[in-house]
């Protein structure tokens, strides 16, 4: 993760303007492809980005059927879309793995962990639970974790004084080395900065469950097979639960403060059984991606840009988010981060 993203920081020029939003989904595409395939970003890998991208546009017609597995054969353009976008995932994705059987080299990463990963009774995953998981951790390592990046560098580019508290931490966690998986644990308040930007913006910013059996809420006794929707977008932006909700601040997320909350007061990945698998992994990233680019890069946000979401399966943003690049030279950081430890 660190490796690539210095990459994409090497290849930034001081004064240059980026859309923070494209590059967030390019290196994090680069980064799942690598750990999920150990492979660069090929034909494959955007084939199977571009048929994701395809669905995500429809999401909002298929939420309309809550059994719309039951309707996919029926001649609608919405549904012919879908199941043109499913079948051609379908094919790269099964074609990865086929070749990979074929290979049998354990290349250490995750396809080769699934493909060798065996249950009690010593069988291994078929074919299908292989592709589930492949997509299942693609999305969950991708397209989430760049949306959640590219609203906190929004957030941090609008709240200066937050943005001079992170990067005077990473300057005094780092000092003139690139992030190791032991600085982690070390970078606090970056995991709150990346923990308040889910909270105003969560990348799945609703998710449905269906009851098994009868509920009884707020007076109404609903039966089996009820379908729920939650939303964290609206919840964690709920006074009741964090005061003053629209401002930035990672102070929240404190163990002192969370441990004042309702444990469902702030789901980002869910909870219980279907909690998101890809969580350590978002966690991990986000992190040591914010640490990485703010060691090199001070993010400048160009007034006058339209703001907002674009909800789909996941919560993205709808325009462009224009950034400025500005070189972190040595002695302007140092002064601007002695300056923000003294003022915090």
């Amino acid at each position: 993760m660190v490796r690539i993203t210095a990459h994409t920081a090497e290849r930034w020029h001081d004064g240059s303007t980026v859309d923070m939003n494209a590059s967030m989904m390019s290196l994090s595409l680069e980064i799942v492809a690598r750990t999920l395939f150990a492979t660069e970003v090929d034909d494959d890998i955007r084939e199977i980005n571009e048929q994701t991208n395809q669905i995500m546009g429809i999401y909002n017609f298929l939420i309309a059927f809550p059994n719309a597995e039951r309707f996919l054969h029926w001649p609608i353009p919405g549904l012919v879309k879908f199941r043109r976008a499913r079948g051609k995932l379908d094919r790269v994705v099964n074609r990865i793995i086929a070749t990979r059987k074929v290979d049998g080299e354990d290349r250490q990463d995750l396809l080769s962990m699934l493909l060798l990963a065996r249950d009690e009774d010593g069988s291994a995953l078929s074919d299908s639970q292989l592709r589930d998981e492949v997509l299942t951790i693609f999305l969950a390592g991708y397209e989430t974790t760049a949306n959640a990046l590219s609203w906190t560098w929004y957030l941090l580019a609008t709240n200066p004084e937050v943005q001079e508290r992170m990067y005077a931490e990473v300057a005094e966690v780092l000092g003139d080395r690139a992030a190791t998986l032991e600085d982690y644990a070390q970078l606090k308040y970056t995991t709150m900065v990346f923990a308040e930007g889910m909270r105003l913006y969560p990348p799945a910013w609703a998710m449905g469950r269906m009851s098994t059996e009868p509920v009884e809420m707020g007076g109404y006794r609903l039966p089996p097979g009820t379908h729920w929707f939650t939303s964290q977008y609206i919840i964690q932006r709920d006074e009741r639960f964090f005061p003053d909700p629209l401002r930035f601040d990672p102070l929240r997320h404190t163990d002192e403060e969370k441990a004042k909350r309702d444990k469902f007061a702030y789901f980002p990945f869910g909870g219980g059984q279907r909690q998101c698998i890809g969580e350590a992994f978002a966690w991990l990233e986000g992190v040591l991606l914010l640490a990485t680019l703010a060691h090199r890069w001070r993010m400048e946000w160009i007034p006058g840009q339209p703001v907002d979401v674009e909800e789909k399966i996941t919560l993205r943003p709808r325009y462009p988010m224009q950034m400025r690049l500005h070189a972190r030279s040595k002695a302007d950081a140092a002064a601007r981060d002695e300056a923000a430890i003294l003022k915090a």
